[in-house]
């Protein structure tokens, strides 16, 4: 069957899907008395977490959940309440309609065990969790949803990547991103690296495919030094890099990356980043509660952080391009050439 274009995004879509987990998040708020703690008070992250006894790394992000929502301001390292939540969610209140708000939960969700973590912590990070066949076609089709779309607008700007003929697609899943660079550059062979079950699935499930044959597959363990080979002119990387940041490890990988690239080398990525205006978006700070709950570190990669990565690693000529409404977060697009051979 042939697939069609799409012309829509799921931008909308998906912050209305993520803002539906809201009365789940209040509702852990309120069985931890969160609100109660806050009455009449500011406290820092550190008191907060000692009142209630909660790991403080989940316990910041239920709390930049909160004030992406308007329920509490954060000043000089001090959060507080506003005056909806002091009006509508503490005991005091005539006007309390914690009730009402309960009436609205549903369930079986990523945070129908939010409070136990709160109180115990995460549990380990499940790197596998998405190698089964069912979340790759489903992380591929929120892909077509305008993201790919976007990254494609991207490289159309890019006057390097018309020349580029043998490219590295780093934890490429089952290569979707490399099947549409091929198309917009028929010079184009790609080498998708990923874990072992991902890259025997996408042999199996892309077999049939166009353009098939113009991409190899390499079983890569993500948390090894091996070598993903050399001799590239495009190096592309989506959705990776937030806990090598996190660890503090992206300049290293940045410098094998350069290793991997000739001369002129043209690296891009694609990552979920901080706002730009610095508040708190909705959809962002309920991904980042999502991510920190199941034990990953992080889901955003701050432009500074990238760009001095890259720079340490002899990366220059920066070409970026923010996403905020063509996209359902905060999305940063970054190209760089490789300007300096690293050792």
């Amino acid at each position: 069957m042939k697939k069609h274009k799409i012309i829509s995004n799921n931008s909308s879509l998906t912050k209305l899907l993520y803002s539906s987990y809201l009365p789940k998040i209040l509702n852990c708020a309120f069985d931890i008395n969160l609100f109660e703690v806050l009455a009449q008070k500011e406290l820092s992250l550190a008191e907060i977490s000692g009142k209630l006894k909660t790991v403080e790394n989940i316990t910041e992000a239920l709390l930049d959940v909160l004030i992406a929502v308007d329920l509490i301001k954060k000043k000089e390292g001090k959060y507080s309440l506003l005056q909806t939540a002091n009006d509508f969610f503490l005991d005091a209140s005539r006007a309390n309609i914690v009730n009402v708000v309960k009436g609205f939960s549903g369930s079986a969700g990523p945070f129908d065990n939010l409070k136990e973590v709160l109180h115990d912590g995460s549990p380990i990070f499940n790197d596998r969790m998405w190698t089964g066949e069912d979340i790759i076609a489903s992380m591929e089709q929120q892909q077509y949803g305008g993201a790919i779309q976007n990254v494609l607008a991207f490289i159309r700007t890019i006057p390097e990547f018309t020349t580029c003929k043998k490219m590295c697609d780093f934890a490429g899943s089952v290569g979707y991103f490399s099947f549409e660079f091929i198309q917009e550059n028929p010079q184009i062979e790609s080498h998708v690296y990923d874990l072992p079950e991902v890259c025997r699935l996408a042999k199996e499930i892309k077999k049939e495919e166009e353009y098939y044959h113009r991409i190899t597959y390499h079983d890569f363990d993500m948390v090894s030094n091996g070598s993903f080979g050399s001799g590239y002119d495009f190096f592309f990387s989506s959705h990776f890099l937030y806990k090598l940041n996190a660890e503090q490890t992206l300049t290293e990988f940045f410098k094998r990356v350069n290793q991997a690239l000739n001369p002129g080398g043209l690296f891009v990525s694609n990552h979920i980043t901080s706002p730009a205006d610095g508040k708190n978006d909705i959809t962002l700070s309920i991904i980042e509660l999502i991510t920190r709950c199941v034990g990953y570190p992080t889901h955003q990669l701050p432009e500074i952080d990238l760009k001095n990565a890259l720079e340490k690693a002899g990366f220059g000529e920066f070409r970026t391009k923010y996403l905020a409404d063509e996209a359902p977060y905060p999305t940063l697009l970054l190209s760089a050439v490789k300007i300096t051979d690293i050792q």
